[in-house]
């Protein structure tokens, strides 16, 4: 992490994703501490817009999260 502190510029790319990762490292080192993820929760919900996508003249709401379950069972 100090290696990134002390960066001099150099006008190239690499200013740009140090800029960015200095401005994000709580979070980046946050992600390298702890093993959460919000990948499966990403995964369901595209799995239910996809579902809505396809489901769109269904009748009512009812049928929609009947079929939610029926997906997530």
């Amino acid at each position: 992490a100090s290696t990134i502190l002390d960066y001099q510029k150099t006008n190239t790319e690499m200013d740009t994703a140090i800029q960015t990762l200095r401005h994000n490292m709580k979070y980046v080192l946050n992600s390298a501490k702890f093993d959460y993820s919000n990948g499966p929760l990403e995964g369901i919900n595209r799995k239910i817009k996809a579902l809505k996508r396809t489901c769109y003249g269904f009748a009512n709401q009812k049928f929609f999260f009947l079929r939610i379950d029926c997906i997530f069972s």
